[in-house]
């Protein structure tokens, strides 16, 4: 059976439907700069100082956490998120939502499986009304584990009550497709134009997910 005739689709958002360019600039250069003004020191020190509590806390549930990152910075996180100057920066990949629509017509149950916390979600859904699309959205906080870690994926299969061999993730971030590996996907694809080797996991590369529908 080809991955393409998988039923459900366990689809990322960021760096899969929107870009990835709102995330790096909000958090490697907008943030330092808040707290910069915030504390009263040069936008190096700052940028240091953020950047090095953003990377202690890489992969582990509290770097996607809004909430956390707010009371650490003492800077509202969402306020922030939701000035004019960076909700211009939300972007759709190119034919995203062509490619959503295409699969819902083939009766497709798709599932939004994401990392971001869901005040992050709910501020990028009030740009781009992405829910139509959807059968459940879920943010991996809430089952308490990140998609890094294979427990994620085993109280996701429970949580949504699907057949992982009937199942295809469709992710840009291989760490992500590793663990869901482990814990029994089988299909994969993997958005991405680097040429990492995947050979140990069977899988689709595709430049953009917009390329899948030449598959379908």
């Amino acid at each position: 059976m080809a991955i393409t005739d998988s039923k459900y689709y366990l689809i990322d958002l960021d760096g899969v439907i929107l870009d990835t360019s709102y995330d790096n600039y909000f958090w490697q250069k907008y943030i330092p700069l808040v707290y910069a003004q915030k504390k009263s020191i040069n936008e190096k020190d700052a940028i240091n100082i953020t950047h090095t509590l953003f990377n202690y806390k890489k992969k582990s549930k509290d770097w996607y956490d809004v909430v956390y990152w707010s009371n650490i910075l003492d800077i509202d996180i969402i306020k922030e998120k939701k000035k004019e100057e960076n909700m211009l920066l939300i972007s759709l990949k190119e034919g995203s939502l062509e490619i959503l629509s295409k699969l819902k017509s083939l009766n497709k149950k798709l599932f939004l499986v994401t990392n971001a916390h869901r005040k992050t979600l709910d501020v990028k859904l009030s740009k781009y009304k992405l829910s139509k699309y959807f059968d459940q959205l879920v943010c991996s906080h809430e089952l308490g584990y990140v998609k890094e870690d294979i427990q994620f994926w085993h109280l996701l299969r429970n949580s949504l009550g699907i057949d992982y061999n009937d199942s295809v993730l469709v992710e840009d971030t291989f760490d992500n497709i590793t663990s869901a590996h482990h814990a029994g996907l089988k299909n994969f694809i993997y958005i991405s134009n680097d040429d990492k080797n995947t050979n140990k996991i069977k899988l689709l590369r595709l430049a953009s997910f917009s390329e899948l529908s030449s598959s379908i």
